[in-house]
């Protein structure tokens, strides 16, 4: 991570046209290498002292391009997490939310569930293929029985 922020810098201080330059100093100490902006402790040695250029603040084109990936991120992120079947709420939610509901009602979300739980394990299994694990079908058994009343 260290050397990819100096080579950042490095390349930066390269870059016509900058204007508020600082100083990097690398330091030689018993404890390793150092980089940093102050100039090295007495009980250390500096191995070489360059002038950078900080990176400038991104453009509001590469703002917008960051907030579309992370959108983006989170769409992909939601689909795998209903693929894999971990976006259901917790069973002790759901139990709770049983208890509040007529009876009626209460019967009619089971079903729903427990149509649900078979059709994300449908899923889940065609979309792995051969590559099902045993605590994956485990997994989505459990969740089965919950959605379906096997409590």
């Amino acid at each position: 991570m260290r050397r990819i922020v100096v080579i950042a810098c490095i390349a930066a201080a390269f870059q016509p046209g900058t204007a508020s330059a600082q100083t990097l100093y690398k330091c030689a100490s018993r404890m390793g290498n150092s980089y940093q902006q102050a100039p090295c402790a007495a009980s250390s040695r500096t191995l070489e002292s360059m002038d950078i250029a900080p990176e400038p603040p991104p453009s509001a084109a590469q703002l917008a391009q960051r907030q579309r990936k992370a959108e983006q991120d989170r769409a992909e992120s939601a689909f795998l997490s209903h693929l894999a079947g971990t976006d259901q709420m917790p069973a002790s939610y759901r139990s709770a939310r049983y208890a509040r509901m007529p009876r009626l009602a209460r019967s009619t979300t089971r079903s729903d569930d427990c149509r649900l739980a078979k059709a994300t394990r449908k899923r889940t299994l065609e979309s792995v293929g051969l590559n099902r694990t045993y605590d994956l079908l485990r997994r989505l058994d459990e969740q089965v029985s919950k959605g379906c009343g096997g409590d």
